[in-house]
């Protein structure tokens, strides 16, 4: 799922996640390069910039507005950039506030501008703008500010570089774009006077609003040392605080103090700790392994602090949510509640899903082991990883030879490996089975259809609801991407115009519920169920008690061997006779490599492709998809990927719900069991994610149901050994899936 923004767009959009999510996706880094004006054949930026202005005049959508801002700091045309941006503020602040947020350090930075232009000294006038449009804001208005007033200049630099190489061959005045250059050579600049001038106002300005401990070593039961800090509001000495945790193996300490200082404001005490091995724990990190025992400690050191009342809640999201929930298997008296968001569920949805490993987490190990911060150089190395996908792709080799193919030992990933099923290394990470049914404190979810994480979130869930029935476990979903949380709510995502009920402060509904499971406030009406999800399409909200109750009928779609053109039909009854489906992949062929799969088409190599008939009146398709499937192979194992998509009467398809697993462990992802080739076989599975969408008339249900054969995820060739030793020398023959008749897709509808 891409989601395009224009260059000017994206240079002048300058928040930071707070909460680093599992699946980062970083842009490449950069060293050195240009920083001085373009001057092809002699042009003068400034007066470029005026002359292309004149494009923008009318401009009135946000990225015309962003470009026009930055061409008229440029262009020295201060107070019109000041008129721009408050303009886009208010394009922003009615369902994008944190776009408005992000605005506020380019307040500062073209006020300075333009009394620098009249002759005041840089520090007065720096201080002068800080004062008038940060340091006097109320703490709760500061908080939000506080993460965006960040920038990645290796990222800034290196999308300048990219575009003056892109007009590298003639005047830059006659480079189409060259708005595009002149505006991210602007954020270049304005960046590196913000960040390192900035910085000791913001600290100072924090220091006068709150108490801030930031270089706390907490040590645990077994002797490791944990970085942690903690922010808490200024007030009379014996008030005592709720503390509110985030556990992260992110160690970036301008991310953990905009999150601490955003508790502190709302009236917590926030803290931040990272895994051991980062920051300034001595060690080295390894993923997972330690970290519900050492959040454990931190929480029992927190509760024992005199600003505590005893309490501790979690919140973050993405590797962050598995931290609290293997907190939570320690089961630490003073944990009082945990609210996560794109949750990881190690084992689960990350290294591997359905038992089938996938590569966008190979760099991940670099890039949050290979130093005591964050590796963003290494795992923004996009060429590299995509080299190494290619290259083992296309050398047939064993899965377990990607770090031989790429050079570098990656030994946690190599730890993984020797771990394929869901075994005693991964039930000791997170809470297991009969463990869900002694927790008993509040937790609630924040989770997109269009996010990863959704599978981890219900795999939560379900075992939570599964092995204690009056779990207090709410859900709140929506259509929203892996940083929702922290870029706010993307008005389209993935070719989807997001309904405006949908536009909600995922930050303020998980902080309104904190005031009311430790407070006592009102539970957010939007919270007023278990299960809380918004009909894509519909404009609305529903709200019922369990993942079965959003859909109040079912319908089955039998598979048949009947087609429509390139495409296979559901039937509404079972076949008894006629060809049934088939699908034969070749596992040898590497004809495919660089196959360019467009962003808004689904993937259908290797795969059949099921539809329906035009929908005859609109229908609202909700929750998970059942699945049984009887089929006949030859091989003893295959793995399989369903995805079911909506195809609009214009062509168009959105994403609707997906499933990817290994056929020898849908019985039992802990056990392999293989199949025996040439005899019947039943594959009975739900899918890992869920939606709610109301389909509109004409529109068909689209499945595609395939064997993943690519060069971004393990490959089985069916051979019956360990997947992460089988090469191309196993693939044999093709694989041969025949589907029985009576095989279906159960969809549920409202």
């Amino acid at each position: 799922m891409t989601i395009r923004l224009t260059l000017a767009a994206c240079v002048a959009m300058i928040a930071v996640s707070t909460t680093a999510p599992a699946k980062v996706d970083m842009a490449p880094g950069a060293s050195g390069g240009s920083t001085g004006s373009p001057d092809g054949a002699g042009d003068d930026e400034a007066s470029l910039a005026t002359s292309l202005l004149e494009r923008y005049r009318t401009a009135s959508v946000p990225a015309e507005l962003s470009t026009r801002y930055l061409l008229q700091i440029a262009a020295g045309r201060f107070e019109d950039a000041e008129r721009t941006i408050e303009r886009l503020q208010s394009l922003y602040r009615p369902e994008r506030p944190k776009m408005a947020n992000a605005l506020v350090p380019w307040r500062i930075y073209v006020q300075v501008r333009r009394d620098e232009s009249r002759g005041m000294d840089a520090p007065g006038a720096l201080k002068r703008a800080f004062d008038t449009f940060y340091g006097s804001l109320p703490n709760k208005r500061m908080a939000d500010i506080l993460p965006e007033y960040s920038a990645n200049l290796d990222r800034l630099q290196a999308t300048y570089d990219a575009g003056l190489k892109a007009c590298a061959d003639h005047p830059l005045r006659a480079c189409a774009t060259a708005a595009d250059v002149i505006a991210s050579h602007q954020a270049l600049l304005a960046w590196q006077r913000l960040t390192p001038a900035s910085a000791p106002l913001i600290r100072a300005d924090a220091e006068r609003r709150f108490i801030i401990d930031d270089r706390l070593l907490i040590t645990t039961p077994d002797g490791a040392q944990i970085a942690a800090m903690t922010v808490r509001p200024r007030e009379p000495a014996g008030t005592k605080r709720v503390a509110l945790l985030n556990f992260t193996i992110y160690a970036n300490d301008a991310w953990s103090f905009a999150d601490a200082v955003k508790m502190a404001a709302n009236g917590y005490v926030g803290a931040v700790a990272y895994t051991r091995g980062k920051g300034r724990s001595p060690g080295t990190a390894v993923p997972y392994e330690h970290d519900g025992a050492d959040a454990a400690a931190v929480i029992n050191w927190l509760a024992r602090q005199p600003w505590s009342d005893g309490r501790v809640g979690m919140f973050s999201g993405s590797y962050n949510a598995s931290t609290q929930w293997a907190a939570v298997k320690q089961r630490p008296p003073a944990l009082k509640a945990i609210a996560t968001n794109a949750s990881n569920a190690p084992g689960i949805d990350a290294p591997m899903q359905g038992n089938i490993f996938k590569n966008f987490i190979y760099p991940w190990t670099f890039y949050t082991t290979n130093s005591k911060g964050l590796d963003d150089r290494t795992y923004g190395d996009r060429s590299r990883w995509n080299q190494l996908n290619r290259d083992w792709y296309l050398s047939g080799r064993p899965y377990r030879d990607l770090d031989h193919i790429d050079g570098t030992p990656n030994p946690v990933f190599d730890t993984w490996l020797r771990h394929p099923t869901y075994d005693a290394y991964w039930q000791r990470l997170i809470p297991y089975e009969e463990e869900f049914a002694k927790i008993d404190i509040p937790v609630f979810v924040e989770a997109g259809y269009y996010d990863g994480g959704l599978v981890g979130a219900l795999y939560y869930l379900q075992q939570h609801y599964r092995y204690r029935p009056s779990a207090d476990h709410r859900l709140l979903v929506g259509p929203y991407h892996h940083t929702a949380m922290q870029t706010g709510v993307f008005p389209t995502v993935a070719g989807y115009d997001v309904d405006r009920a949908a536009m909600v402060d995922l930050q303020d509904i998980r902080l309104k519920w904190f005031d009311h499971v430790f407070h006592g406030a009102p539970l957010p009406e939007i919270l007023r169920d278990r299960i809380n999800f918004q009909v894509m399409g519909a404009n609305r909200w529903r709200h019922v008690s369990n993942l079965a109750a959003m859909a109040d009928r079912r319908q089955r779609l039998y598979l048949t061997g009947e087609r429509q053109g390139d495409d296979l039909l559901f039937g509404s009854t079972a076949p008894t006779a006629g060809s049934a489906p088939e699908l034969r992949v070749d596992m040898t062929d590497r004809s495919d490599v660089d196959l360019d799969i467009p962003a808004d088409k689904p993937d259908i190599r290797n795969a059949l492709v099921f539809t329906t008939a035009p929908l005859p009146e609109p229908v609202e398709v909700n929750g998970l998809f059942h699945v049984r499937f009887d089929v006949i192979t030859n091989k003893r194992d295959f793995d399989l990927a369903v995805e079911f998509f909506e195809k609009r009467r214009d062509g168009k398809f959105l994403p609707l719900a997906s499933y990817l697993g290994r056929a020898s462990h849908m019985r039992d992802r802990g056990t392999r069991h293989l199949l025996r080739p040439g005899q019947p076989t039943t594959l009975t599975f739900s899918s890992q994610t869920l939606t709610a969408r109301l389909l509109g008339a004409g529109s068909r249900i689209i499945a595609v149901i395939g064997v993943p054969k690519q060069p971004d995820m393990q490959i089985n060739y069916g051979a019956g050994r360990p997947v992460s030793d089988e090469s191309i020398a196993d693939a044999g023959e093709p694989i041969i899936i025949k589907w029985r008749h009576g095989s279906y897709v159960d969809l549920g509808l409202h």
